[in-house]
């Protein structure tokens, strides 16, 4: 039993999520009322997308030991992969109750405001989670990953620089680098860092993702979207809802001058301009989720990677 769980954790340590969920299975059969097996498992389903079977497992895990954090960080992990994120925050409330100065807990915790909106929140937690562990490539990487969503790209590179020095096949590492490496336009250099991360884990999604955004930025049609989406992702969610406000108040005075001015070719110019422009924020995420679509279908690596 023991070398089913030990394999299990270096299965899921290198990313194999699918061997990992083989092994634990082998480890269930011998042990079924194994609590922190059953929380691997649901982590490991959970990455592989498989949210209502993970959601079975965390349940499983709790039931047989409620104060089990692994329990409560796999609960928190699939109820946030739902989207549930109330309920999600619950669990990781408790699991901080039960263990405050878990590094891991700490950045799931930031990933949490991060979907919910609480942009001022996160740096202070990924703070925390840092002093707990200096070298912990994965909260360097959490540090980056919420410096490159700011726009901080040079902080961001030096955060991903950081992790790769401590852990050079950190898969998540290679992804903020290749990240921040396609924000200054080099597309050859992201693109390679993306199959360094594949070869890793041939399913990572943040490297599958990275792919789909060197193919959106190397195309004339998506290419001017993929910088405005990062340019209001950067913003953040309140900042981006005040630029629209204005870009279409502007629209808006606009069109009447021009129409008060006696100038209803103007006026006509500006409205196809802005419908132009609607339905080009409408078109661009859905061909980009295209070429993502693409990407996350199932990986085979050539013999070259």
């Amino acid at each position: 039993m023991d070398h089913w769980m030990q394999l299990a954790r270096q299965q899921f340590a290198q990313g194999h999520l699918y061997g990992a969920i083989e092994s634990l299975r082998h480890q269930l059969a011998d042990e079924p009322e194994d609590a922190a097996a059953h929380a691997m498992l649901a982590l490991a389903l959970c990455g592989t997308h498989r949210l209502h079977a993970a959601a079975h497992e965390a349940r499983a895990a709790l039931a047989l030991d409620a104060e089990l954090t692994l329990a409560h960080h796999a609960m928190g992990t699939v109820l946030m992969a739902m989207r549930r994120f109330k309920e999600a925050g619950e669990h990781l409330d408790r699991l901080l109750e039960l263990d405050p100065d878990d590094p891991a807990a700490l950045r799931l915790q930031a990933t949490l405001y991060a979907y919910t909106g609480r942009e001022r929140e996160i740096e202070a937690v990924l703070k925390r989670a840092l002093a707990l562990d200096p070298d912990d490539p994965l909260t360097l990487c959490a540090i980056g990953e919420h410096a490159l969503r700011r726009g901080q790209v040079r902080e961001a590179g030096e955060w991903a620089h950081a992790a790769l020095e401590v852990d050079p096949g950190q898969a998540d590492a290679l992804v903020l680098m290749g990240g921040v490496l396609l924000r200054k336009g080099e597309l050859a250099e992201a693109r390679e860092h993306a199959l360094q991360a594949l070869r890793i884990d041939a399913s990572h999604r943040g490297a599958l993702f990275l792919l789909s955004g060197v193919k959106a930025r190397g195309n004339p049609l998506l290419g001017l979207w993929w910088r405005y989406s990062v340019w209001m992702g950067a913003l953040g969610a309140r900042r981006a809802i005040l630029v629209l406000l204005v870009m279409y108040a502007v629209y808006r005075v606009a069109t009447l001058f021009a129409a008060d001015a006696g100038h209803p070719d103007l006026g006509l110019v500006l409205n196809v301009v802005w419908l132009a422009f609607a339905a080009y924020t409408w078109i661009g995420p859905a061909l980009f989720q295209r070429i993502l679509n693409k990407e996350l279908a199932p990986v085979r690596l050539g013999k070259d990677f």
